[in-house]
């Protein structure tokens, strides 16, 4: 079933450089998309009508809980059935979940229809939004039955070390979302037409989605012959607990836009959504390496290999940290700047609010990357609790505070939530599984702070110099996180460790150059 390894073939390193460097590009392209997105939809749309945007955007969050875990599950399954070369077993896996999943789809859309009259009652609209708010409800449950049953493809390109190419098809439909949207705005079809633009550009990238995992894994097949109800209680059932992560993640990430439109209207998400936007969509960034390994650690569990997981867990922690603290430092420094330069001073939520978000960079990465590991040894049954207590908390906390502090206390409710949970729980579950010493894991995550300090500096006698705004907000950014860097490779990484990074480099551009 697998191809047989010559040479030529990338390393270990090579893929999951390959990996990295396609997510990055991804989230590159996915931050310049939503900068240009953002304000324009603002001007041509107004305060409520984009908060409704914002708002009816958290379905599709929501909806991916339908996934029932095997976002997570199925790649970390096809790497096992892949590692072990059982091609029998991996089609009937990946042809039971794509039909599974496109009966499920269908009975969604089915079930949107019936319950289009709730839509505005749901989200507080006025009367001239009502039909414009029940459309866009059932264009993005559309979007998803969409998506639902090509997962499964995207889980076998994970699986078998070809993310990169899901990566690649995310940045381009960014790309044609962001075109769509400014024909539809230019044409004057207002939310609808954004919504229809999106699920084209959706259904698309699909279509090559399907294409790519036919020519890169031609020996898998999706046939209904292959389908296997008991293949899918078999998988399905030790999925409920990522079931239960993927819901706790919803909940924890998801619902604050839904509590704010709730309780003061969709107007009040606006400013809200942006600052949450300019967290979101970086985070992509850290959570890159974590994604990209899952794999990886799925098949070092196979094989039983627990020093190299422990030393891999250590390094994926430290280095997702190393980009965590870059942003957060940048975000602290210059978020302000950067949101009054982008969409107004009158839509920035508050320098509080901000920094609650800041401060989510280093706590999401240091349970994201703890959480990737246990999924991968599928050892995340407590901690899917954790989270999912946390989650609750989390909803608890956000509407006690909102009352109490506004908006600013739905994201103080976000982060207290995490600190008294899963950001200590998690990390210590995952040294007890690997064997390792916890204080050790403390001691090497300290390390990683270190440049935090003298970088956030940096960023705050930038932010003062008298010039051009766009200079000082990119410009600065680019040094913070050069500074960060330096310090971090000269304080945190011991000299074996700075070798090796000069050896792969130097693989790696000398491989390049005998390429070309």
């Amino acid at each position: 079933m697998r191809p047989a390894v010559d040479a030529r073939s990338p390393s270990r390193f090579e893929k999951i450089a390959h990996g990295v460097l396609s997510r990055y590009v991804t989230t590159a392209i996915g931050i310049v998309t939503s900068i240009i997105l953002t304000p324009m939809l603002l001007f041509h749309l107004g305060r409520e009508v984009y908060g409704l945007y914002a708002a009816l955007g958290s379905i599709m969050a929501y909806l991916f809980v339908l996934e029932f875990g095997t976002g997570s599950a199925v790649p970390k399954y096809v790497a096992e059935l892949w590692a072990k070369n059982d091609g029998e077993g991996l089609n009937r896996l990946v042809s039971s979940f794509f039909f599974a999943f496109l009966a499920l789809s269908l009975s969604l859309i089915l079930a949107a229809l019936i319950s289009l009259p709730l839509v505005p009652r749901v989200f507080h609209t006025s009367p001239r939004l009502t039909s414009t708010a029940e459309i866009v409800f059932f264009l993005t449950v559309v979007n998803f039955a969409v998506i639902l049953p090509f997962s499964t493809m995207g889980g076998l390109l994970f699986g078998t070390h070809r993310i990169y190419v899901t990566y690649w098809l995310d940045g381009f439909f960014y790309v044609l979302n962001l075109a769509s949207a400014y024909v539809a705005l230019k044409l004057n079809y207002g939310l609808v037409g954004i919504t229809f633009g999106t699920l084209g550009a959706r259904i698309l990238v699909i279509l090559l989605l399907a294409w790519f995992a036919q020519t890169r894994c031609p020996t898998v097949s999706f046939k209904l012959s292959y389908f296997d109800w008991k293949v899918v209680k078999r998988f399905g059932t030790p999925s409920l607990y990522y079931f239960v992560i993927d819901l706790a993640s919803l909940i924890i990430l998801s619902t604050d836009q839904l509590i704010i439109s709730s309780f003061i209207g969709v107007a009040a998400v606006t400013a809200y959504s942006i600052a949450f936007r300019l967290w979101r969509i970086p985070a992509g960034l850290i959570t890159t390496l974590s994604n990209v390994l899952l794999p990886y650690i799925s098949e070092l569990d196979v094989y039983g290999n627990l020093p190299r997981l422990r030393d891999l867990y250590s390094k994926l922690t430290r280095y997702s940290l190393l980009v965590a603290m870059g942003m957060f430092a940048c975000v602290a420094g210059f978020g302000e700047k950067l949101i009054g330069l982008w969409v107004g001073p009158q839509n920035f939520a508050g320098t509080a609010v901000l920094l609650c978000f800041g401060l989510m960079f280093p706590l999401h990465t240091i349970v994201g990357s703890s959480a990737q590991v246990l999924i991968g040894m599928a050892q995340h049954k407590k901690l899917a609790w954790v989270l999912f207590s946390e989650g609750i908390l989390n909803v608890g906390l956000s509407i006690l505070l909102l009352h109490r502090c506004g908006v600013l206390g739905v994201a103080l409710g976000t982060v207290i939530a995490r600190l008294v949970t899963s950001f200590w729980f998690a990390p210590w579950y995952a040294c007890r599984i690997l064997h390792q010493d916890f204080g050790e894991y403390v001691r090497d995550v300290g390390l990683t702070l270190i440049p935090f300090v003298p970088s956030f500096g940096f960023a705050v006698i930038v932010r003062q110099w008298s010039a051009s705004p766009l200079l000082i907000i990119f410009g600065g950014s680019l040094a913070t996180c050069a500074t960060y860097l330096a310090i971090f490779y000269r304080l945190s990484l011991s000299r074996a460790e700075r070798q090796g990074w000069w050896d792969r480099v130097t693989a790696l551009a000398t491989r390049g150059a005998s390429a070309t």
